[in-house]
């Protein structure tokens, strides 16, 4: 592995960054926040990254301790977070908090890539109470993804697995999933299926708004 540029200061914020201000390092974190991925999966879910790159950000991933490798189903491997990288999602939802108040407007939102992955950690972010329950996300065709999520309240978790029964089942394509969620789009016009009440999508879509 090729020595590290560093900034050398004795400041807690550059030696942050000496170990995450990488190019793309933060992109990982933030996709494997949402739940462990194949190599493959970290591939598709980062449009425009190389696989040498990418091949080397997660060998400098796991030597800074911020990401395990871990077996899955059959022989398959998984990369995901440390206790330490996910330490991280504070300050990653903090960040995001801070684009969407002071970056200013995306110039042109239709030729920029999205994935529901990183809606839904819009959706942690913005959860401001309101409803509770668990909600499960049925991606259809593509990578056929599966995603949890649990409210209590006071805070929304992104699982692995599901703990309980669903009050909410969203079932279609991945736009059209996070259109609804994100912005309130009628789920009928863009072909996704609600199992559960209306009313409780409504209290949903309000709470990460």
């Amino acid at each position: 592995m090729s020595e590290r540029r560093s900034y050398r200061q004795l400041c807690a914020l550059a030696r942050a960054l000496d170990v995450v201000g990488e190019r793309w390092t933060l992109l990982i974190v933030r996709n494997l926040l949402v739940g462990p991925q194949r190599y493959s999966e970290l591939m598709a879910g980062l449009p425009g990254i190389t696989t040498n790159l990418l091949a080397k950000r997660l060998e400098q991933l796991q030597a800074d301790g911020l990401v395990i490798r871990e077996p899955s189903a059959g022989r398959t491997r998984v990369y995901a977070l440390s206790e330490a990288g996910r330490a991280l999602e504070p300050a990653l939802l903090a960040l995001a908090g801070w684009a969407e108040a002071h970056a200013g407007p995306v110039a042109r939102p239709g030729d920029l890539d999205r994935r529901l992955r990183w809606g839904l950690l819009a959706m942690r972010r913005r959860y401001r109470g309101g409803f509770e329950g668990c909600v499960v996300l049925e991606v259809e065709g593509g990578r056929g993804e599966r995603h949890v999520l649990e409210a209590d309240g006071e805070t929304l978790e992104i699982l692995e697995h599901q703990r309980r029964g669903a009050e909410l089942t969203l079932r279609g394509p991945e736009l059209g999933l996070g259109q609804v969620l994100l912005t309130g789009a009628d789920p009928d016009a863009l072909g996704v299926e609600v199992e559960g009440t209306r009313r409780a999508l409504r209290r949903l879509i309000r709470s990460v708004r």
